[in-house]
């Protein structure tokens, strides 16, 4: 299986955002459908593939924006992110993210930076990654459809967003 981690993480990659560094968080309030717009600033985080994964590459992410709308009845939010990384070879790579979260009472408590949120598992935000990539030898990821998994990481340091991101192919063998 092809793998990488996004800190956003890829089931052959990882993927994480946002560190020690603060967010820029914007709230943009209800828009004409009823859902709730906010625009969450990702200054930093890391995408790396996992050990097996070809062609093994690690990524330093510059910028990010996700534009998190929530639901009119907040049972889920709907991400979109896009942003920036580059490689340790010094090559851009541009991603984006969509995804669903389901906004359970823990989830709720992250947002609203209460004192007892704590991180929450993987399972409750789900998605798809398209890559853009200035190396060659990553073109392989432009060609592929991307499905992740998520967790919210609440740590000393600020709060973080894991995916782990998978490769979908078809099993000619079945």
């Amino acid at each position: 299986m092809d793998q990488i981690h996004v800190n956003s993480q890829i089931r052959n990659f990882k993927n994480i955002v946002g560190d020690e560094r603060s967010q820029n968080i914007s709230p943009l309030g209800v828009i004409h459908t009823g859902s709730t717009l906010t625009h969450f600033e990702t200054p930093s985080g890391t995408i790396e593939t996992v050990e097996g994964f070809s062609p093994a590459f690690k990524a330093t992410v510059g910028f990010g924006a996700d534009w998190l709308k929530f639901d009119p009845d907040k049972k889920h939010g709907r991400i979109s992110l896009k942003a920036m990384a580059k490689t340790e070879d010094g090559k851009n790579i541009s991603f984006r993210y969509t995804g669903i979260i389901d906004m359970t009472e823990d989830v709720w408590k992250i947002f609203n930076m209460d004192p007892e949120m704590k991180t929450v598992d993987f399972g409750l935000a789900v998605g798809a990654y398209e890559f853009t990539v200035e190396d060659p030898k990553l073109k392989d990821l432009e060609n592929g459809m991307w499905a992740s998994c998520g967790r919210l990481i609440v740590g000393e340091t600020g709060i973080q967003v894991e995916n782990r991101i998978s490769k979908v192919f078809y099993d000619r063998s079945v």
